[in-house]
């Protein structure tokens, strides 16, 4: 049996492995008391000072609304002895958090759980993402304007040409050139127009705004006779006295299409789609929630990374990825919750300026 001094020895090393970590980190004993509680657990968005922390009631630091999410994870774990797993957004970041049984004598004596800040290293993977994407479509679009202004330059002096023969021939012959010249010109127009909306799409629009009611009605509307929505309710509810989002419509609107569509698709056999919208102080939000089976919890911390498919969802699994990446390219975000009987992605959204 080591010696008490032993013991206070082991103690003060164990606490500053712990220390060391790189995570966050606390440990609740079966009556859900701290046991344990490391440096950078002060400073989390539950950071408190570790004198203040130790043996007291885990539902004492974390507030009623905390401890009603938290509890029942940790009592899973004391009864199952299996660890738990999820994405947790928590005061503006993004935390993988685990949570690991701790065994003594055969039983799950602790329960530590473990808070990683992936906030950053999230950003990161998708602004390679945004980056990749937008230089692909650059090459795509410098490709594509290239290869039809060529025949577009063609097509245009064929019709001149035409034009003067034409004035060498009868007058009906004439008349029929001259409207066939009309119609080469039209589409001449139609293809310049083409290529204008391209190269426009390819460049980022800073100051752009969008109305949040508007474009949702639109998206909802160009979906409305889809396949996948055949056996499912739609419900909306998004105010029109919204204020403008910092984000051009077109890629709101194709957030809102992508984010609709997972929902349709998780959802092969009917259910409830509910869009809802509001406003939070300076922010707007936006969810998109179902009816369908939750994302199994060994996916959650993959869900927003490309070709990362729900097995509820059909596709190439991008909607998710691109949706994020254009949201946080304009300071917005977009976050996963499962809820009782179903799941939800919420959407959040920089209020443009000037509007109270």
């Amino acid at each position: 049996m080591p010696a008490p001094g032993e013991e206070k020895q082991a103690r003060d090393v164990l606490g500053s492995v712990l220390d060391a970590l790189p995570i966050g980190l606390y440990v609740v004993d079966r009556e859900l008391r701290v046991v344990a509680w490391n440096r950078l657990r002060e400073k989390g968005p539950i950071g408190r000072p570790r004198r203040k922390a130790l043996g007291r009631p885990l539902r004492a630091l974390l507030g009623a609304a905390g401890f009603r999410t938290t509890e029942p994870v940790l009592r899973e774990v004391f009864r199952t002895g299996r660890a738990h797993e999820e994405i947790v957004e928590a005061a503006g970041g993004l935390y993988h958090v685990r949570r690991l049984p701790v065994r003594r004598k055969g039983e799950v004596a602790h329960v530590a759980s473990w808070f990683e800040d992936i906030t950053e290293r999230r950003a990161l993977e998708l602004r390679l993402i945004a980056s990749d994407r937008l230089a692909f479509l650059g090459q795509l679009v410098s490709g594509v304007a290239h290869e039809i202004s060529n025949p577009l330059a063609g097509i245009a002096g064929c019709a001149e040409a035409l034009s003067s023969l034409a004035a060498k021939a009868g007058r009906d012959s004439a008349r029929e050139a001259r409207q066939f010249r009309d119609l080469v010109r039209a589409e001449v127009a139609r293809c310049e127009r083409i290529v204008r909306f391209l190269l426009d799409s390819s460049r980022p629009s800073p100051g752009a705004t969008a109305d949040v009611a508007a474009t949702v009605a639109l998206a909802l509307r160009l979906l409305e006779r889809h396949p996948s929505f055949a056996r499912i309710r739609v419900r909306a509810s998004v105010p029109g006295s919204l204020p403008p989002a910092r984000l051009d419509a077109d890629s709101l609107k194709q957030v809102v299409m992508a984010l609709v569509m997972n929902a349709a698709q998780a959802m092969p056999a009917g259910g409830t789609l509910a869009v809802r919208a509001g406003r939070d102080r300076r922010s707007l939000f936006l969810e998109v929630a179902d009816t369908g089976p939750a994302v199994p919890e060994r996916q959650r911390a993959h869900l927003f990374e490309p070709y990362a498919t729900a097995e509820a969802q059909r596709g190439a699994g991008l909607g998710l990825a691109v949706a994020r990446s254009l949201l946080r390219s304009r300071g917005g975000d977009l976050v996963y919750r499962a809820r009782k009987g179903g799941n939800a992605f919420r959407v959040a959204l920089r209020a443009a300026p000037g509007k109270p």
